[in-house]
């Protein structure tokens, strides 16, 4: 039997620093960032570099790849479209990022805002339907996806809209599953959970529990908040493609400090990490944003190559 995993939303109630009330801190500071960095910090530059898209490329020694074979990941996340963040700027970042002729895309969640429009909703599934048609796509959602979190901030109050749209375009939305699949012949499990800030994080309806025997094909796991890897922790997955932090969307300049990242753990908001000895995780900066700016932390498409180890 699969021991239940503690309460994590119970024991951190009163030390989570993304409260109801914190998040709102938050995001009214980030507001008034909004309005006063662009001339306080050279004009339009914070507003221009949030448009300044980024290709990042990993190479990863990964289990069940084998000598002379290799699989190139697109992973995406955030897209954020919006008020801020048009259709026309996430094509432009899918199409930078099919430019590398991956072998299969992953959205890690957060491809709304607020409540989108029926025609920007639609035309977002109408661009996703275009490049999903060439390669396998995966996603999970994120935390202004729809739920109990988005109805609180903006947001729809459920995702229903939006796994229609993703269904209509071939997307493999995955909330709490898992397939098996083979990508140019080799045989992986794919993943997702739901998201950790909406309480529908349930690593026990898809994953291996580590007291069970794990299953012979490496898993690759989508999950929207990288701080999820706690409650992930006695479960079987080999990769997290996580996104969330926007790489902190603003950061010191000369140094690394994010103070904005909506991240508990601080040492993950962005790139890859080794993390419990075996594992990796994968945090990408995200092709959005919220309130229209960025500073010293360009958006970015990841490109991660599984080789052979």
């Amino acid at each position: 039997m699969i021991p239940e995993i503690p309460d994590f939303f119970q024991s951190r109630s009163r030390k989570n620093p993304y409260s109801r009330r914190k998040v709102a801190r938050r995001r009214m500071i980030l507001r008034i960032l909004a309005a006063v960095l662009p001339p306080a910090l050279g004009g339009i530059y914070s507003k221009l570099e949030a448009s300044w898209l980024d290709l990042s490329k990993i190479t990863l020694p990964f289990r069940g790849i084998q000598k002379k074979e290799k699989l190139k990941l697109l992973h995406i996340s955030d897209l954020h479209l919006s008020k801020t963040v048009s259709i026309e700027e996430i094509q432009l970042a899918l199409r930078k990022g099919f430019s590398e002729s991956p072998d299969a895309c992953f959205i890690t969640g957060d491809f709304i805002t607020e409540i989108p429009s029926e025609p920007d909703l639609e035309g977002l599934g109408k661009l996703l339907s275009m490049f999903s048609s060439k390669i396998p796509t995966y996603a999970c959602l994120g935390n202004h996806d729809g739920g109990s979190w988005a109805s609180r901030h903006g947001g729809p109050d459920t995702s229903d809209n939006l796994k229609r749209v993703l269904k209509k375009s071939r997307v493999r939305l995955l909330v709490n599953e898992r397939i098996r699949v083979r990508i140019k012949g080799i045989p992986l499990q794919i993943a997702g959970v739901g998201d950790l800030w909406s309480k529908e994080c349930q690593p026990r309806l898809c994953l291996t529990h580590r007291s069970q025997t794990p299953s012979r094909e490496p898993v690759i796991l989508m999950c929207h908040n990288p701080d999820a890897k706690e409650i992930l922790r006695p479960y079987f997955w080999n990769l997290m493609l996580a996104g969330h932090t926007h790489g902190g969307q603003f950061i010191v300049p000369f140094t690394k400090f994010a103070p904005f990242a909506p991240v508990v753990d601080q040492s993950m908001i962005e790139g890859l990490h080794r993390w419990d000895k075996w594992r990796h995780i994968h945090i990408t900066r995200g092709v959005g944003n919220i309130y229209g700016f960025r500073f010293n932390c360009r958006p970015e498409v990841s490109l991660i190559e599984l080789v052979s180890k």
